[in-house]
This record gives structure tokens, C-alpha cells and sequence, in this order.
């Protein structure tokens, strides 16, 4: 993650992962996912919430916690589809 020191992504990672080894993929789960984002990106940052739930949706790829992550486009390529 680009917010700081390597610590902060290897600690993200850790916590996602210490949650799907003990609840699986179940909903427990995915509130620890919630509450990793929102502690490091507040939903109202727009273009910089977009960047850390792909960025968190790649580790929880690598982590084999899901098959593909579906990554959010970029706010651009959004209004472009419309």
C-alpha cells in the first residue's frame, strides 16, 4: 500500500488473513474487511477509497481468499461508461 511504510501492508495483511483463518469467508470476515477500510481510507475519499479497496481486494487475491478480485474502475473510466 502506498501510505506509508511497507509495515502498514504487511500489517493489513496479517489482519485480513488472522480473520479468514479463524471465520473463513463468512461474514465475520468480511466486517474485519470493512473496518481495515474504513480505518484507512474514510468513504468520503473519493479517488484515494478507490485506490485502497483495489489495493485490498489484490491482497485478499494473493492471500487465495477469493479466486479474482473484481477491481472498482477509476472514477474516469466510469463516467465514461455511462
Amino acid at each position: 500500500m502506498e501510505y506509508g511504510e511497507h509495515d502498514l501492508a504487511d500489517g493489513v495483511r496479517t489482519e485480513l488473513e488472522a480473520s479468514y483463518v479463524k471465520h473463513g469467508c463468512g461474514p465475520e470476515f468480511w466486517s474485519t474487511y470493512q473496518r481495515v477500510l474504513e480505518r484507512l481510507v474514510p468513504p468520503a475519499q473519493g479517488t484515494a477509497r478507490t485506490r485502497v479497496t483495489n489495493e485490498l481486494a489484490l491482497i485478499i487475491e494473493q492471500l487465495g481468499i477469493v479466486r479474482r478480485a473484481q477491481l472498482v474502475p477509476p472514477r474516469s473510466a466510469r463516467e465514461r461508461a455511462r
